[in-house]
């Protein structure tokens, strides 16, 4: 990181830490990387499509200084978990399809605001904005699949629902297979790389039924 980033972490200015720095005598085991116009354009590009930690390994650079980055290019609030997070992100966080969020701005006026930086244009979304919004429209989540702490801060009324969602939850494997479900399934599997086994714990199917699921879906696309 460079000082402003260890700055933006510890709370002290870039100044701050450069003066600390020569006090502890530290030095850089490598130079600092300067950003390329082509490594800004695959992080715009890519950024709310596919997650941090992808662009990460893909740059080779640390998500801090990915934040830090896309804060100087203009788009601000991407630190993960709190303020502002793209479409792409609060589905992940929600373990939903990224089109199912698309459905409820367009149709269940789900707050959202746009960004631009260069040619890119994201669609944002404020966390305590959605809270509010997901208050009025509980029947539309299923509370007990969104880890504690998820998105912070994380309102006191999520807990409880959290439980009752839990306890109330059907008996999805008496269920048919909806489109929603289709599209979750297959991108938690080729997406996110996940295991039968955890899709299966996510959704509320067993490990048996996503395998027989996903075969299906795979002679279904053959054929279309």
């Amino acid at each position: 990181m460079n000082n402003r980033e260890i700055g933006n972490h510890l709370g002290k200015t870039p100044s701050s830490i450069a003066t600390r720095i020569k006090i502890l005598k530290l030095t850089r085991r490598e130079t600092l990387r300067r950003w390329t116009n082509q490594e800004d354009e695959y992080l715009l590009k890519y950024y709310g499509s596919k997650s941090l930690k992808h662009i990460s390994k893909r740059l080779q650079r640390s998500i801090p200084a990915l934040e830090s980055r896309l804060n100087r290019l203009g788009v601000y609030g991407v630190r993960a978990y709190t303020g502002s997070i793209t479409v792409y992100e609060l589905a992940s966080f929600l373990q939903i399809d990224v089109h199912t969020i698309y459905k409820w701005i367009q149709k269940k006026k789900l707050p959202h605001k746009i960004t631009r930086a260069k040619t890119r244009k994201f669609v944002g979304i404020e966390v305590s904005a959605f809270w509010k919004w997901a208050e009025q429209n509980k029947k539309l989540l299923n509370f007990s699949k969104i880890p504690t702490n998820t998105l912070l801060p994380e309102p006191d009324w999520v807990r409880k629902q959290r439980k009752y969602d839990y306890y109330n939850r059907p008996k999805y494997e008496k269920k048919q297979w909806t489109e929603e479900e289709d599209a979750r399934l297959w991108y938690m599997f080729y997406e996110e790389g996940r295991t039968q086994q955890e899709i299966g714990q996510l959704i509320g199917r067993s490990r048996y039924g996503v395998q027989r699921r996903l075969n299906r879906l795979r002679k279904k696309k053959l054929t279309t």
